[in-house]
């Protein structure tokens, strides 16, 4: 791996957080439950987005009992496969507060087979990538009011948990937005490349936001994991995917990290002074600035065509 020598970044890390209004998407399971609870134990109010308000809320009561002080925890609706849902979430939450710190975008699914969802879209494209678009678009307007009265210009910051993964799509590293849906992608393997086209797009999108948002004083992350046991792989599908699950379970996957240390990459991107220099990039465990993408070509030209897709599916759509 191709990374810059660091520091490591652990939860023990992380400052006091008291003030700061998060929203973490999947936040109710995974290394989503892992970043949400962190954030709220060093004071945060965080909203957890999930589209199971049962599941959310239980979530929030383990986390609860799990603490020794009180936690500011909070549900929020959002069904990433419903635009609707997503538009109708975002607003919602602007009614709510007045302001929103950290938008750390989680949720998602994995290597799943080929579905579209109500708008048309494929569904790994639009719960990891069209979805957490159009949201982080909607809330533009409560990150920039909080960036410019703030008073830091470190303060505000988005992330995108991506995946190294990314590597996959049918021409390694690259999108096709043209045919975003990738249907006429076949093979043992045609799940893992959806997934891995949707996962450069959190990439590409992280790089388009730092772009617009820089000098607004609102940074731009996507992160990398790692390989955890999550749900994820449960719900993946097909040979390799099964492979992946049994190599987990038997404790035979290289590198395979506990959920606390998968959470880690987006904690420091989220709240470290240190990742704010790097704005826009890619970051791996527990930390590490990771410049693989700047050989993906992921150039200005590439950054701008997502913006501009994005907002084309989106808008055709209705939103």
């Amino acid at each position: 791996m191709s990374c810059e020598k660091f520091t490591p970044f652990h939860a023990q890390d992380i400052p006091d957080s008291s003030g700061y209004v998060a929203i973490v998407t999947g936040g109710n399971s995974g290394i989503g439950y892992e970043t949400t609870l962190q954030l709220a134990l060093h004071g945060a109010r965080v909203y957890i987005a999930g589209r199971s308000p049962d599941r959310v809320n239980k979530a929030i009561e383990q986390m609860k009992a799990s603490s020794a002080k009180p936690l500011d925890l909070h549900m929020l609706e959002i069904d990433l496969q419903s635009l609707r849902s997503v538009k109708e979430g975002a607003e919602e939450f602007m009614r709510q507060e007045k302001r929103l710190d950290l938008l750390i975008n989680n949720a998602g699914i994995m290597a799943v087979p080929f579905k579209l969802t109500t708008d048309g879209f494929e569904t790994q494209w639009q719960t990891n990538h069209l979805g957490p678009f159009l949201l982080t678009k909607t809330l533009l307007p409560i990150l920039e009011s909080t960036a410019a009265s703030s008073g830091s210009k470190n303060r505000v910051r988005i992330i995108n948990v991506s995946s190294d993964a990314a590597i996959l799509p049918p021409t390694p590293n690259q999108l096709d937005m043209a045919r975003p849906n990738l249907e006429h992608v076949t093979g043992a393997m045609n799940g893992w490349k959806r997934y891995g086209h949707s996962k450069i797009a959190s990439i590409v999108h992280a790089r388009a936001l730092h772009d617009r948002l820089r000098s607004k004083g609102i940074s731009a992350y996507s992160v990398h994991p790692g390989i955890i046991a999550t749900n994820l792989q449960t719900a993946s599908s097909g040979l390799f995917s099964m492979l992946v699950r049994h190599l987990i379970r038997w404790g035979l996957m290289p590198g395979l990290l506990s959920i606390p240390d998968g959470a880690t990459s987006t904690l420091f991107c989220a709240t470290s002074e240190q990742a704010v220099v790097n704005s826009g990039g890619y970051f791996a465990p527990f930390g590490k600035t990771d410049r693989r993408p700047d050989r993906w070509n992921v150039d200005k030209s590439v950054v701008e065509k997502l913006w501009v897709e994005s907002e084309r599916m989106i808008e055709g759509a209705g939103f």
